[in-house]
């Protein structure tokens, strides 16, 4: 069996002109690596296949029997529906979500829309240029601003958090200058954060864990920033089973798994959610392509306990497999 590992690796060197989390959500060599002999622990022929343009040919040249798909892709709002794409192009089978699905959640305004109001959000707007800066006024401030489209943390930095709309409109435009996307406005939500792993298909799709994700010293509001997830070992503690009643634990698995059906999961993802002041939980964002990163992925440190890294990475290619109809050890 050969399997095409489809990714995209972090660069050597940041091209001039770029933010410095320009390529954050690309991964580094040991996650390949990692991901890589994980898959070859099913006894099959892995290629590592980057996800650049050259990515349909060497599917077609590579004559692979499946491909397991952790690309980012390359491009704005759509890059990770491009690999996918291609392998349904291709007629090559792969692991993880179909092309829709990938477009839809990395546009967190679109996933909102088709999750809600099955899955509750917070009040939010949309802000695609300074013809819609109006819009601020018409949230509950304190606001939290990011991308639209990106992921990672990227774009979130000290300025996320604004106390008013003024503050809120000047993120916007820095978001809109270095990235080039719209930004995504929503009331902070002051609750707990948490973080939920999904994995499986239908019926059988369940959660895999979840946990609180809480700043080590806490000082005011808590925003799981870029540079906060840089140092995580220092500024973070995850808890798991998260800090909170049983009653909510159980709220947020429901919605997770409402979440992952209704935006078409498959296979495996993570979904974020945050509580507001009444301890009420929120749908955040979702992620199909959820970082596998032996150390330091949310993914892999709330499932440790369960389950092996190995084969957790298995178990992703497993559930592909059967959903397909392909048989792997």
């Amino acid at each position: 069996m050969r399997i095409a590992f489809l990714h995209n690796a972090k660069p050597e060197r940041l091209p001039a002109g770029l933010p410095d989390d320009a390529f954050e959500e690309y991964d580094r060599e040991r996650t390949i690596a990692a991901v890589a002999e994980a898959l070859r622990g099913t006894g099959a022929d892995v290629h590592r296949v980057p996800a650049d343009p050259r990515l349909p040919f060497r599917l077609a040249e590579g004559r692979f029997d499946f491909a397991f798909n952790m690309a980012e892709g390359q491009g704005r709002r759509c890059r990770e529906a491009i690999p996918a794409a291609v392998c349904e192009l291709l007629g090559v089978p792969y692991t993880g979500s179909d092309a829709l699905t990938l477009a839809v959640t990395l546009d967190k305004a679109v996933a909102r829309r088709v999750v809600s109001p099955d899955v509750p959000v917070a009040r939010g707007v949309l802000v695609e240029g300074e013809a819609d800066e109006e819009l601020l006024e018409r949230l509950p401030y304190p606001v939290f601003i990011k991308p639209n489209d990106e992921g990672s943390s990227k774009g979130i930095g000290p300025d996320a958090l604004a106390a008013d709309p003024a503050a809120a409109a000047r993120a916007c435009r820095r978001i809109s200058a270095a990235y080039g996307c719209s930004a995504l406005v929503e009331e902070f939500l002051p609750g707990a954060e948490v973080t939920v792993g999904v994995v499986g298909n239908g019926a059988s799709a369940r959660v895999l864990g979840m946990m609180e994700i809480a700043p080590t010293h806490p000082n005011g509001p808590f925003v799981y920033s870029l540079e906060v997830k840089r140092d995580f070992l220092q500024r973070v503690r995850y808890h798991i089973p998260p800090r909170m009643p049983a009653a909510v634990r159980d709220e947020v698995e429901r919605l997770a798994l409402a979440a992952y059906r209704l935006l078409g999961c498959r296979d495996v993802a993570r979904l974020d959610f945050r509580c507001d002041a009444g301890g009420r939980p929120h749908f955040l964002e979702c992620n199909p392509l959820p970082g596998l990163d032996p150390e330091a992925s949310d993914l892999v440190i709330l499932s440790r306990a369960v389950l092996p890294y190995g084969e957790l990475v298995r178990g992703i290619l497993r559930d592909a497999a059967s959903r397909q109809g392909v048989r792997f050890p």
